[in-house]
This record gives structure tokens, sequence and C-alpha cells, in this order.
């Protein structure tokens, strides 16, 4: 219960004004936080207070945020999300494949994925053009854009502390940014849950 109310309580937090003036837009964002908590509490990580899967919540809900302006976030369907999520981290099927495997080799799938298909966008690259034709300043220095520059910053596998010490599984991370992360935990979770890794059932699932 106690995982849930973390889950929850930074939704909530997260649920600042994304653009002064704008009710439309800080609706928005407030729809996709919730929509993302909802998606993620049947497959949060219990007893787990850190670790990759504490930035699927605001990675999703960017992805909701930012797709079309005629797409509300609650109304889009979990298998449109986790196929949306597969094209942009290229290479579903390997990752679902990569499920049981120790973290480090777990983590270079993702990596290898990440470098699968260079002409295609990336997951950051469209969830940045999104925000930005919403009439995000990127560059600034509001909630949302700190938000996304954090999530989007590429960083180093990190795979054992400062002292040499290896790392439990759930606390490691790949190289590439949190965002890219995040949104493969949260497309093997949603895909094994919602969807029991039946491919075929990405097209055909409806919530």
């Amino acid at each position: 219960m106690a995982d849930m109310r973390d889950l929850w309580w930074s939704a909530g937090r997260m649920a600042f004004d994304v653009m002064e003036d704008d009710s439309v837009l800080n609706e928005r964002w407030s729809e996709a936080l919730r929509r993302s908590a909802t998606l993620l509490e049947p497959v949060w990580s219990k007893g787990d207070s850190s670790g990759i899967f504490t930035f699927a919540l605001p990675t999703v809900a960017l992805a909701l945020y930012s797709r079309p302006i005629r797409e509300h976030p609650e109304d889009v369907l979990i298998g449109d999300i986790v196929e949306w999520l597969d094209q942009r981290l290229k290479g579903g099927e390997d990752a679902l494949a990569a499920v049981g495997l120790p973290a480090n080799e777990f983590f270079a799938v993702l990596e290898r994925n990440e470098r699968l298909v260079k002409n295609q966008p990336s997951l950051v690259s469209v969830i940045r053009d999104g925000l930005v034709e919403f009439g995000h300043d990127l560059d600034d220095d509001s909630p949302l854009s700190v938000l996304f520059s954090n999530l989007a910053r590429r960083r180093p596998r990190v795979s054992e502390t400062a002292g040499g010490i290896e790392l439990p599984s759930s606390e490691q991370s790949p190289a590439g940014s949190l965002l890219s992360a995040a949104a493969g935990w949260a497309f093997l979770a949603f895909n094994q849950h919602y969807l029991g890794s039946d491919w075929e059932a990405v097209h055909r699932y409806r919530r």
C-alpha cells in the first residue's frame, strides 16, 4: 500500500502548471499524469524505493502529453501506447526476449536496440518535438523543461557504487537517457501485464 501511496504522491507532486494562463495544456498534463499512474499502479515495483521504474511515471506522462493535441491522454489505448513505445525504442521483440535476463544483459539489449535504426526518430526527439509544438521553451527553467531535460540527458551506465560495490539489479541503469531506460521498463511491464507478452494482442487490446 505504501508503494501505491508513493506513486500517487509523486503524480500529485508533478501536477504543476506547465503553461501560464493555458488551462487546456495544464489540464492535459494533469490528465497525462493520472493516466500514467493508473496504468503503472498494477505493475509498480513492490518493496523497492529506487531504480529505473521510478522514472516511468513522468516518462509515460510525457509520452501521453506530447502526442497530437487531438488525442486526449486518458483516451489513448494501452495497446497503442505499447506499440508506440516499441516503434520509438526500436526492437520490442528483442526486448521481450530479454525478460528475465540479469540486469547487465537486459540493459545491453536496450542499448543495442537504441543503435539499431539510426534514421528513425528517437523517443527523446519525438517527445521534444511534441513539447515544442505545444509552445514549450525547453531552454527555460520551467518545471516541465527541467523535468524533461533531466530525463533526456544522456548518462553513463551505472552498475556499481563509487566504491566499486555492484548495485542490486533494480538500482542499476543502462547508458543513455533515463527517459529511454524508463520507457523500456514500461514497455516490458505493460506488455507482460496488459497484453500477456502476446505481441499480436498489441493490435487488438482495448482498455
